[in-house]
């Protein structure tokens, strides 16, 4: 029943804090932007704040769990899974709004088309948003059987990357500060979501006193595939963010040899 209230406590405050952002940027800024800006905006603030959130929050678990990384438990652990998880579904919702509303063309034709065109214009994101916390939601609540807070914190710091993508978004692109933001996001993207997988191995081998070339072999089949399933996804968005970091020096350096 707990976990059912911080559910419903977390969808509350997620699409509050996005109606209230909605709401202040269209009295504030209504006659210059326009309703899929505004929106967009209030999605990427509400992803700042998450980002921030689930990273402070899986550094004050990690850091709580100190003594056994497998047997220590914190409350916050399962409490945020619960408080968290809404915020997938809200974001999907959230970043059609502010499709449907960047493409009044679509408005004609209906939701249904709206959604279609928006699925299957970032199909990963939706593997994320939709596959991903079904399927990991499940795991922290229920079938660790109250094992690994430590390394459950460790995940959550995976967030840290999603406040300078939010900032980015935002930024007029190809300025100073959306490139500088853009290194911070590869460079914060790398270490919490690629370096950690090679972290945790590494974490387990010190706490089993065993080489981390045994550590595979020495935990269950799942975990080895959940970790591998989860780190080809986020290399795959590191690749993208890479290529989109040469395109932007490239274009910079062409203008400079022109000019």
């Amino acid at each position: 029943m707990e976990g059912v209230l911080t559910f419903g406590l977390g969808s509350v405050y997620f699409t509050s804090i996005f109606s209230a952002s909605r709401r202040f940027l269209e009295k504030s800024f209504g006659h210059k932007l326009s309703t899929g800006v505004i929106c967009s905006i209030s999605v990427e603030f509400v992803a700042f704040l998450q980002g921030l959130v689930s990273f402070i929050v899986g550094m004050y678990i990690a850091h709580s769990c100190q003594g056994n990384i497998m047997t220590d438990r914190h409350w916050l652990t399962n409490t945020y899974a619960c408080f968290a998880m809404p915020y997938f579904y809200y974001d999907t919702w959230a970043k059609y709004m502010s499709y449907w509303h960047s493409h009044p063309q679509f408005h004609s034709k209906g939701h249904y088309y709206g959604i279609k065109k928006f699925v299957l214009q970032d199909k990963a994101m939706m593997i994320h948003h939709i596959v991903l916390p079904n399927a990991i939601f499940p795991v922290i609540i229920f079938f660790r059987k109250g094992i690994g807070d430590y390394f459950v914190g460790l995940f959550y710091q995976v967030e840290l990357a999603v406040p300078f993508i939010a900032i980015r978004n935002v930024l007029v692109q190809h300025t100073s500060a959306y490139i500088i933001c853009g290194l911070c996001m590869i460079v914060t993207f790398a270490i919490s979501r690629v370096f950690i997988f090679p972290y945790l191995y590494w974490k387990y081998a010190q706490f089993a006193n065993i080489s981390v070339w045994r550590v595979p072999s020495a935990i269950p089949i799942k975990c080895n595939i959940g970790c591998l399933s989860i780190l080809v996804l986020q290399i795959y968005w590191l690749c993208l963010m890479v290529r989109g970091a040469f395109r932007v020096f490239y274009k910079i350096y062409q203008r400079r040899f022109t000019d």
